[in-house]
């Protein structure tokens, strides 16, 4: 079983309606075949919608919480640049590629030289 498949089943645990978040990062460009797998899952969560008792980031194992995306405006990155993958939102790649892009981390470079 891949970690994508493991961390999902684990996100699912958690109560938080499916439309106020979406998955970042890498976990959508497994989707498409880009890549195999991850290690962990960004998730980004409406700020009006946050969950958790602390502000703006919670981390917990593999799965990181966010109600903030490098200037991203969250609402329009949910509304306007997701789509549904097994009832659950990712963002568009075409978005991660330009956020991998523009961050240039040696990381993910086989990813925004391709």
């Amino acid at each position: 079983m891949r970690k994508f498949d493991l961390f999902i089943d684990i996100l699912k645990t958690y109560d938080i309606d499916v439309d106020d978040y979406a998955i970042y990062g890498s976990a959508p460009l497994v989707i498409n075949g880009m890549i195999k797998d991850v290690n962990d899952l960004d998730i980004i969560i409406r700020p009006s919608k946050w969950p958790f008792d602390n502000g703006g980031e919670y981390r917990t194992g593999p799965i990181e919480f966010f109600d903030n995306w490098y200037g991203e405006d969250i609402d329009d990155l949910i509304d306007n640049h997701s789509f549904k993958y097994n009832g659950i939102n990712f963002i568009n790649p075409k978005k991660v590629l330009e956020y991998k892009e523009k961050l240039k981390r040696l990381k993910d470079r086989n990813i925004w030289e391709n």
